[in-house]
């Protein structure tokens, strides 16, 4: 019987991955959900989105990245401008909008032969160069005045769904990701890049193909959230604060795991907005503190403290289980 139980691991991680994606989609006619509360929720995902596909550079490859709000700047500015064209349909200036953002990561293809702080370093300059372009670019980005996108309230409302559908296929695909040889290459490359060349990894290619997989991602994320807010403007879109967004929401729920990510994007928009509202002055640094403690007291952020809380609960029933055996 114990034999069968791992092969029924991934049957139960699926069946309770496809019903809380079920529960969600239900959610807004179930909870009558106010006008604040869909906005968060929907936000939740498309930040969720942007975590995941974070987490696979970060977290499976290893390389931090600091220069991921320009995917998004440019996956969100491409969609606005093609739905500002014509008549277009959204999905398809998400879908364009994205691929722009894949292909344009490839250009900080010199930059993956960095490791450690110098890759960051150098994205944190790349995008920085990015979004000091875009700004300037008005023809295209609108300057310091930005974009303003007709609001279409059914597309508003069923922006939910889409942030929701992309929100669940990011997780799959990241799931997939880590339990596959694909997974295992990248692990491979983080902890030795060398090592991992010597056993045929490809290290170029493989974070390139990640590069590419999570900008498009981030970008699709991007232009989700043009389309719900409506209006977007260069120094919000490619603002260095958003980066570091990323890096938070990852940090906070457990860098490098699948379920970190998700979690982490939660609390940072139920966080976040309780800390604008309460605390504006001090919210950056009440974050400061909060990443130090989870970095000191739990590298692996809210998934790793749920897991140790997971074993810790298995280890109290074991000698229940054991004491009530004949």
């Amino acid at each position: 019987m114990s034999a069968a139980t791992p092969a029924l691991v991934p049957l139960r991680v699926a069946a309770g991955f496809v019903v809380g994606v079920a529960l969600l989609a239900v959610a807004p006619w179930i909870l009558d959900f106010t006008p604040y509360s869909h906005n968060l929720v929907t936000l939740a995902f498309l930040l969720i989105s942007g975590a995941v596909a974070w987490n696979w550079m970060g977290g499976f490859l290893g390389q931090v990245s600091f220069g991921h709000a320009a995917l998004f700047g440019m996956g969100g500015f491409v969609s606005a401008r093609l739905l500002l064209s014509g008549p277009v349909p959204a999905p398809l200036a998400w879908l364009v909008g994205g691929l722009v953002a894949g292909v344009f990561s490839l250009g900080a293809h010199p930059a993956l032969r960095l490791r450690g702080p110098y890759f960051s370093i150098a994205t944190i300059g790349l995008g920085e160069s990015v979004r000091l372009i875009f700004t300037y670019w008005e023809d295209f980005t609108g300057g310091s005045s930005g974009l303003s996108l007709p609001i279409d309230p059914d597309m508003k409302h069923q922006l939910y769904w889409w942030g929701l559908g992309l929100a669940a296929i990011v997780v799959g695909m990241s799931w997939l990701m880590r339990h596959s040889t694909f997974g295992l290459q990248l692990l491979a490359i983080k902890a030795d890049v060398d090592a991992a060349g010597d056993v045929g990894v490809s290290a170029t290619f493989y974070q390139d193909l990640v590069f590419v997989l999570s900008g498009a991602v981030v970008g699709v994320s991007g232009g989700l959230y043009a389309s719900y807010f409506s209006f977007i403007e260069p120094n919000d879109m490619f603002g260095f604060d958003r980066s570091i967004a990323f890096v938070l929401m990852t940090v906070i729920g457990g860098v490098g795991t699948i379920l970190g990510p998700v979690l982490g994007a939660i609390v940072f928009v139920l966080l976040r907005q309780y800390l604008l509202a309460s605390y504006p002055d001090l919210y950056l640094g009440l974050y400061g503190t909060l990443l130090i403690f989870i970095i000191l007291f739990e590298p692996l952020g809210l998934a790793g403290l749920l897991g140790r809380l997971a074993r810790l609960a298995r280890s109290w029933r074991a000698p229940a289980a054991e004491g009530g055996t004949p």
